[in-house]
């Protein structure tokens, strides 16, 4: 009896405990879901990092302020356009204010999205380097996003950094490896990686501006890191020349994006040469071709009517994000977000076939720690292993957790060097890939013996201790012990027990244990040139036939040769016919 109750206070206290780790905010999470997103209602949302979901209230005062007020065009000057302009400007100001940064330093530029702003600093480089007859160097690092990788296209100079370290040697050297002295440089990387959550160093910039010696911009992809964690451009010095945000990945709605820029950084983005509606003081196009553009950075490069009322929006957006998490939203979530995804990272790892094969594999940078905002994001990528050690297909596994209300993303993720460092692809290997048919909008879920994609789960500022555990219960329930027709090892490695059902009980020769099998046997003469290697076999799919290797003219075998393989080869097919009578007997003695 007296065991019973130390137990239970035990357990009172680590639930006491637990519930005081968490902020007011968290222990009323279930109440704010309720109210401000319905739409959760019964299901589990795992893809934050696509976009995050919309605050209830958001959405109505929008609806609301749309049916009561009149907007006009910003270019226009009557009253209604007034007033659209009046709350345009005011957005601007109250988005820089949510980055920390200083109007009289930064301008933001309203864009599509982040990929729409990383487009526009490549056309302005791409101009200014052909306005000044400078060669125009790019670098970009292994983690970056598709949209950065894309930049390169528009200069013949340019380097992927394979790791940190690579980075890090380049910017002590001064810059060995990349721009010339008299040449323009541009530097780009994700503030956290959009495959694994990864967050990279933000003291880079600093660093690039104080050692290299030549004129090196830097370009900072924040679209994930942002999501989940505040990103504080308040020390100028310190800060990246430009940065790039999608703030439907903070807010859900609207869908807008923003190139901020450091005026004092701004001189390459002057010399874009294409012009649109609003961009210009004055135009001449008939017997002559002459134009004047725009001083202030942002009207310069904000093409035609901005999405205006997308912008109303997001000034509603960022004061119902403070309303619901407090004056400081960000670092709230950051919070809330790193203590989640620890608790699902250690729950993932920790599951085990029966053969105490590991369930999940999962994709983590050796410089990450979960639980650390400042090393990883609330990002987790990861593959289902089957018990004999295969991998479960990414595709497969969205579409049952999909049935299961579990909504999660797979595939590449739209990063190229993410995926090839994580799954060990080398360039002939994905260009084969290619060929084969594997495209990233009609993927492979494996090829030549190894996965070509991955299963990732993102959490966000509504996410709860439920969406963990119901993924960790669908991942058990699904995919521990489960039997497959095909894929992993044909063979079990000595470590590695076939997993045991409740109807197969334990073996004492652990790993050992035969399965008997039907063998289709022919006789056959077959040689294998040293340097002819066998295709790999697939994770996926049954190995495939192997033909015979023609045998080489320098070396055919004599009639005497011949004859002695034919008695060898048959007296091994009488071996094995009788090892394969001794194991079934043996499985009817049993």
């Amino acid at each position: 009896m007296g065991d019973y109750i130390t137990n239970k206070v035990s357990e009172e206290r680590q639930r006491w405990t637990k519930r005081d780790s968490r902020s007011p905010i968290e222990n009323g999470m279930d109440m704010l879901r309720l109210l401000e997103y319905p739409a959760l209602l019964g299901k589990t949302y795992l893809d934050h990092a696509g976009t995050t979901v919309w605050a209830k209230s958001l959405t109505t005062q929008f609806a609301q302020l749309m049916s009561e007020e009149l907007f006009g065009n910003p270019h226009s000057e009557s009253t209604p356009s007034k007033e659209s302009d009046r709350r345009v400007e005011e957005a601007r100001r109250k988005a820089l204010g949510f980055f920390n940064a200083d109007p009289e330093e930064w301008d933001l530029v309203f864009v599509a999205n982040a990929t729409a702003a990383i487009k526009l600093v490549h056309d302005c480089f791409r101009d200014h380097a052909t306005e000044t007859g400078r060669n125009w160097w790019y670098g970009y690092h292994k983690d970056a996003h598709t949209s950065l990788v894309g930049v390169r296209e528009g200069t013949r100079m340019h380097r992927c950094f394979r790791s940190d370290r690579e980075v890090n040697l380049w910017i002590d050297s001064r810059g060995l490896g990349g721009a010339a002295p008299h040449d323009i440089g541009l530097f780009a990387y994700p503030a956290q990686s959009n495959m694994n959550g990864r967050r990279l160093p933000l003291d880079w910039p600093a660093k690039i501006r104080n050692r290299v010696k030549a004129d090196v911009y830097t370009l900072l992809d924040a679209a994930a890191y942002v999501s989940t964690t505040q990103l504080d451009l308040s020390h100028v010095n310190a800060a990246p020349d430009f940065v790039a945000v999608s703030f439907y990945k903070i807010f859900g709605f609207p869908n807008l994006g923003a190139l901020l820029v450091k005026k004092s950084s701004s001189k390459p983005l002057l010399s874009r040469k294409f012009f649109g509606g609003g961009t210009v003081e004055m135009v001449i196009a008939v017997n002559d071709a002459w134009h004047s553009k725009k001083k202030v950075l942002h009207s310069r490069l904000e093409d035609g009517t901005l999405p205006f009322t997308s912008i109303f929006a997001l000034d509603l957006a960022i004061d119902i994000h403070r309303k619901l998490y407090g004056q400081s939203p960000m670092k709230y979530i950051s919070m809330h977000t790193s203590r989640l995804i620890k608790m699902l990272y250690d729950q993932l790892i920790a599951l085990r076939h029966s053969n105490n094969v590991p369930v999940v594999r999962v994709y983590k940078d050796s410089a990450s720690v979960y639980g650390e905002p400042h090393l990883q994001g609330a990002t987790i990528a990861f593959n289902i292993q089957k018990p004999t050690g295969g991998l479960v297909s990414f595709m497969e596994v969205e579409k049952e957790a999909d049935a299961q209300g579990i909504y999660v993303r797979s595939g590449s993720l739209c990063n190229p060097g993410g995926l090839a460092t994580n799954l060990e692809w080398s360039p002939r290997e994905l260009r084969e890939a290619y060929k084969e048919g594997h495209k990233c909008s009609e993927p492979f879920s494996e090829l030549f013996g190894k996965a070509i994609g991955v299963v990732r789960v993102s959490l966000g500022a509504m996410s709860n201790e439920a969406d963990c555990e119901h993924l960790v219960q669908f991942i058990k329930e699904t995919y521990i012990d489960r039997v497959y027709a095909e894929g992993g090892p044909i063979v079990l490695p000595e470590f590695i027990a076939r997993p045991r059902t409740p109807q197969t009980p334990p073996s004492n020769n652990l790993g050992k244990e035969v399965a008997a099998c039907v063998l289709q046997v022919s006789e056959r003469e077959v040689q294998t040139p040293r340097n002819k290697q066998e295709p790999a076999l697939g994770l996926l799919s049954p190995p495939p036939q192997i033909d015979e290797w023609p045998v080489p003219e320098s070396r055919s075998p004599s009639s005497k040769e011949k004859s002695l393989s034919t008695k060898s080869s048959s007296s091994r097919i009488k071996r094995f016919r009788r090892s394969m009578m001794e194991v079934l007997h043996a499985g009817k003695a049993h």
